[in-house]
C-alpha cells in the first residue's frame, strides 16, 4: 500500500451514509466513479472460537522466554496457557484462541503441551 492511501471501514462508511449493498458492490460503484479501490478485504473471514480473557496469573518458566499464564475466559475454572509474548502480565485482558480455534490464515488451534507443559489454547496478538 502506498504512502497516500487509505484503508476505509464499510462498517464507518455504512455509519455515516446510507449504504444498501455489500462492501464489494460499493467497491465496484467507487471505481466507477474515479474512486480507486485496491481492494476489499475482510479480515474476520475464517476466524472462529475467540474470546476475551482476562491474564489472572502468569508466572516465568525457568531457563525459558516463555511464561506459565492462567487466563479467565468466563469459563468455570481458568485456562492454562504457555506464552512467549514479553509483555504478558497479571491483570490484563488479552485475546484467546481456545481449542480447535482458527485464526490468521485458517490456522487451526490445538490443545497441546509446550515444554511439558500443558496449554489450553493460544493467547493471540491482533496480527495473529
Amino acid at each position: 500500500m502506498c504512502d497516500k492511501c487509505m484503508l476505509v471501514s464499510y462498517k464507518w462508511l455504512k455509519e455515516l451514509f446510507d449504504v444498501d449493498v455489500t462492501s464489494a458492490e460499493l467497491a465496484e460503484k467507487m471505481s466507477t466513479t474515479g474512486i480507486e479501490v485496491e481492494g476489499v478485504t475482510s479480515p474476520q473471514t475464517g476466524l472462529s472460537k475467540l474470546v476475551v480473557g482476562e491474564v489472572l496469573s502468569c508466572e516465568d518458566v525457568p531457563d525459558t522466554h516463555l511464561q506459565l499464564c492462567h487466563v479467565d475466559t468466563g469459563d468455570e475454572s481458568p485456562r492454562q496457557k504457555v506464552s512467549d509474548a514479553p509483555n504478558i502480565k497479571a491483570g490484563i485482558k488479552v485475546i484467546v484462541a481456545l481449542p480447535c480455534a482458527r485464526i490468521a490464515d485458517n490456522y487451526k488451534i490445538k490443545k497441546g503441551k509446550i515444554r511439558g507443559m500443558e496449554s489450553l489454547g493460544m493467547i493471540c496478538s491482533l496480527q495473529e
